[in-house]
């Protein structure tokens, strides 16, 4: 029987599993990922926000795995080596080899060479990193609440959040705490109002490349929250108490973010093939690496294109869920003896949360929403996405301990 390496199990590698075991192909899945579970990242500022907890935002990949049939099957391991030529992967712990190989191992931040960014920047890429903000940011506003009476002595006493990068994650995060904050210090009668949220963004403008509409209705949502917003300066330095901007401004920061960019993960430029400046691997139309017709590599590791047009795909989820699912399709085809025909992702549009019940998106053939509206529908894409996972990891479950 043929087997099926897919290593990742992100938005891309589960839709792939989700999509081929709907295919019923004579096939054996081995999904492979060095955490258990599954983090969607989309929904974490409802968890930042205490709407939800850490249940709500993982789908556990042993159970989905065993839910998905009984030729699929789940390894909790770290890949550290690929062999293309002897079509094998090893780990810490093991070596597998394949028929087709599925990479759909992510991406992580960008941390340009900044002076003290690394060490004073918190995060949600992860979990880790996202639960550590967390709980960073909810000490901070302990340590205010304890200083409470400086502060309503002191008039100039202020908490201050900085956001470093003003692209869709920056912009969500600020509207978020925003909201957030000011709603809590509001229903615990907090008598400091100090509360001074700052986002810098490096481009003339924040959401640079995005359109119009979705970029004015996120200007005036931020400045409604009282969120600063700085433009055409680049931070040049972090420390403890201060962010740098290259202008010779200094911003304050009690909890800084920082959210400038993606890179792919580290395996891919440990590959020996053709990347990106962001170390996406380059493929074709059919996600194949130059000269590898049996590996695919999908999702934010890979620069993925409109092979029609030649525009290259933002890195976001709804482009991972289609790659894994084309990707099903294609080697389907292949199983069955027949070359598939290219199938192109397409990007249907973006709806972005601003804080609280509010948001801002936009369809492809033109729509354009926000407000109440606009976070309802994000609500939506999300849950049509999770509850049939959160069906099918039950049913793993209830499998695996009956």
């Amino acid at each position: 029987m043929k087997k099926i390496v897919v290593v990742g199990g992100g938005y891309a590698g589960v839709s792939f599993a989700r999509m081929f075991s709907r295919l019923n192909a004579d096939a054996e899945v081995y999904i492979i990922d060095q955490n258990p579970y599954q983090y969607l990242q989309p929904e974490v500022y409802n968890f930042i926000a205490n709407k939800y907890l850490i249940s709500d935002i993982i789908i556990d990949l042993s159970t989905l795995a065993r839910g998905l049939g009984d030729r699929f099957f789940f390894f909790k391991e770290k890949v550290t080596y690929i062999d293309f030529d002897k079509n094998r992967i090893e780990g810490e712990k093991f070596g597998l080899n394949y028929d087709y190989l599925v990479l759909s191992v992510g991406s992580r931040t960008f941390f340009p060479p900044i002076e003290g960014l690394r060490e004073h920047a918190s995060g949600v890429k992860t979990l880790d990193r996202s639960l550590n903000f967390k709980q960073k940011f909810e000490k901070k506003i302990l340590q205010k609440i304890k200083e409470e009476e400086k502060c309503y002595i002191q008039k100039d006493s202020q908490f201050n959040i900085v956001v470093g990068g003003a692209g869709l994650a920056g912009v969500e995060i600020a509207a978020e705490m925003a909201h957030y904050s000011r709603e809590f210090f509001k229903k615990i009668g907090f008598l400091c109002d100090g509360l001074n949220i700052s986002i810098v963004e490096a481009a003339d403008r924040i959401l640079p490349g995005i359109d119009p509409f979705v970029y004015e209705t996120a200007y005036r949502r931020l400045k409604s929250l009282g969120v600063n917003i700085y433009t055409g300066k680049k931070i040049v330095k972090v420390d403890a108490t201060d962010v740098y901007l290259e202008d010779g401004t200094c911003i304050k920061q009690d909890f800084f973010i920082w959210t400038g960019g993606i890179v792919a993960s580290s395996l891919i430029s440990k590959l020996g093939i053709k990347t990106n400046r962001r170390n996406q691997a380059i493929v074709d139309e059919y996600f194949n690496p130059e000269g590898i017709d049996n590996v695919f590599i999908i999702g934010d590791c890979g620069e993925i294109k409109d092979f029609r047009t030649g525009e290259v795909l933002p890195p976001m989820a709804q482009i991972a869920i289609q790659t894994g699912e084309i990707t099903a399709g294609y080697i389907n085809s292949l199983l069955k003896g027949s070359k598939p025909e290219p199938v192109s992702p397409v990007f249907r549009g973006m709806v972005s949360a601003l804080g609280g019940r509010y948001g801002v998106g936009m369809i492809k053939n033109g729509i354009k929403f926000k407000g109440f509206p606009a976070y309802l529908f994000k609500e939506a894409v999300f849950l049509h996405y999770k509850l049939p996972l959160r069906y099918i990891s039950k049913k793993g479950y209830r499998s695996l301990t009956e």
